[in-house]
């Protein structure tokens, strides 16, 4: 998968930017838009990445260009809203929420629901979290990572184990939401002299109910897709199967029998079932596609109507009264949050029994880290106790060593992703030279780079310069959305009431 271009529009401003297989971000200052940048990217796929305080998000109209297994693809965003075109043509629509795995297996090419999770956590490096993310914990906003479901997306776990981690994650959304609960109780303990403004009339209940039925609508034409492609990649791999075979049928005109081929064509009704399973997955595609406009169409309007529902000013003592008047029973939640905590420490437990089992791709990962951190001249740190992989051991260990031990397993993540799904995966890094970090070690990571990832796309944002080989340089003079005049490679405006402004001033 390579990044070709994103383009932001933004009020009267339209900017794009073109990267390449080897691109540095790069300015004379920091603060000017080089990690904002890099978060547009993976916020135009369709990733929940948090907004900047001067450039909300939510406001822009993303465009995504990129190419994967000599296709090319656009991902269009605004706000919620998602579409996804394969050579022009509109092939999925979406509404951002918590179960994109569809969405994102469409991005990648990747099934795996474990592996879709932690993706992010391997090939993106966020200039605060990134380069404290190890195995586990938050890669940007509440994209979370973790190293053990990730390898086990990847290797040929039993159903149980996955079933195990699936039972997992639904408890874990459930005590956030507990715990969210609990602090939105504490909150409103805290705000009990807060002035009751009344009672805000709803008047979108009607949008409302049709936004319930429009969504149970989408998620029953989803199952129903689901069952579709399965019931046509179980046709296609069945047709193959016969194929291997190599059966041979009694010729009823010659005594010499008829091979079942290919070749021959002699296997009948099979290519007339699969045409017809795809006709049915493009009706009911496009039936998901119409009802995903509705929906985005009117989470837009609701958000538009509550926006302007409130100053600015009332939103908070608004909100917070009519929290009050709701009758939380803490110790319920409570008990109900210890309950959660204990079963998700016994599903863990379980999972982690069953990981190391698998010792092939611990293996695997492990010989990459070793690899990577001789390099970096850190072997004693990753071989100083078996299963240096999911240590918790991290206090005991320098910002420099640190650093490396980071890159070290992140480039070794990356290596065993591509070598069991066969998709070769761009690298984002922002600000790789940390405070702590020598010219020297910063040489060591662009050696790797240059020697071990030289297929990938690498994407860094700094105001240093490398020796990455072959590199093209995007320089970023003042702020994102201005014009970069005598940056290396000249990016234009497209918007010609934006262009004049610019030459007037």
């Amino acid at each position: 998968m390579r990044f070709i271009s994103i383009d932001i529009n933004f009020n009267d401003i339209s900017k794009k930017y073109a990267f390449f297989d080897k691109t540095v971000i790069s300015s004379d200052k920091n603060s000017v838009g080089k990690s904002t940048l890099l978060r547009l990217l993976f916020y135009g796929l369709g990733y929940p990445v948090p907004g900047t305080y001067k450039l909300p998000f939510k406001k822009l109209q993303i465009k995504i260009k990129f190419e994967r297994d000599n296709r090319k693809y656009l991902v269009y965003r605004h706000n919620k809203y998602l579409e996804l075109y394969e050579n022009q043509k509109l092939v999925l629509t979406e509404s951002v929420s918590s179960n994109m795995k569809t969405w994102f297996s469409y991005i990648w090419n990747i099934n795996s629901p474990e592996v879709l999770d932690n993706i992010l956590g391997a090939i993106y490096m966020e200039q605060d979290k990134g380069w404290t993310l190890l195995n586990r914990g938050k890669v940007i906003g509440n994209i979370r990572f973790n190293v053990r479901d990730l390898l086990i997306g990847l290797s040929d776990q039993s159903s149980e184990i996955l079933r195990v981690i699936e039972e997992k994650n639904k408890l874990k959304k459930i005590q956030d939401q507990v715990r969210k609960i609990l602090d939105i109780s504490e909150i409103t303990d805290e705000e009990m002299e807060v002035t009751d403004n009344g009672d805000v009339e709803l008047k979108n209940q009607e949008q409302l109910k049709e936004l319930n039925n429009l969504r149970i609508k989408a998620n029953y034409i989803k199952k129903k897709l689901s069952k579709l492609k399965q019931y046509k990649r179980d046709t296609v791999n069945l047709k193959n199967y016969i194929y291997s075979l190599r059966l041979l049928i009694k010729n009823p005109n010659s005594k010499m029998p008829i091979l079942v081929s290919k070749e021959n064509k002699n296997l009948l009704n099979f290519d007339n079932n699969i045409l017809f399973i795809s006709e049915q997955i493009v009706t009911l595609q496009e039936r998901l596609n119409s009802i995903n406009r509705e929906i985005a169409k009117i989470d837009n309007q609701l958000d538009n109507d509550v926006t302007s529902l409130f100053k600015d000013e009332d939103v908070v003592t608004s909100t917070l009264s009519s929290l009050s008047k709701v009758k939380i029973n803490v110790d319920q939640l409570l008990e109900k949050e210890n309950r959660l905590s204990g079963r998700l420490s016994e599903l863990n437990k379980k999972i982690d029994k069953e990981f190391y089992l698998n010792n092939k791709i611990i293996d695997e990962t492990q010989q990459w880290i070793n690899k990577f951190a001789k390099i970096l001249g850190i072997t004693d740190i990753v071989n100083s106790k078996k299963n240096y992989l999911l240590t918790h051991d991290l206090k005991s260990i320098s910002g420099t060593e640190y650093y490396k031990i980071v890159f070290s397993f992140k480039m070794a993540y990356i290596k065993v992703i591509e070598n069991h799904t066969k998709t070769k995966l761009p690298i984002v890094l922002d600000s790789p030279s940390g405070r702590e970090v020598t010219q020297r070690n910063i040489d060591s990571v662009i050696k790797i780079l240059n020697e071990y990832f030289a297929e990938n796309q690498i994407i860094l944002a700094s105001i240093r310069k490398y020796d990455l080989h072959d590199a093209k340089y995007i320089t970023i003079k003042n702020k994102l959305l201005e014009y970069a005049k005598g940056s290396h490679i000249e990016i234009d405006l497209l918007n010609k009431k934006s262009n004049k402004s610019e030459e007037d001033s």
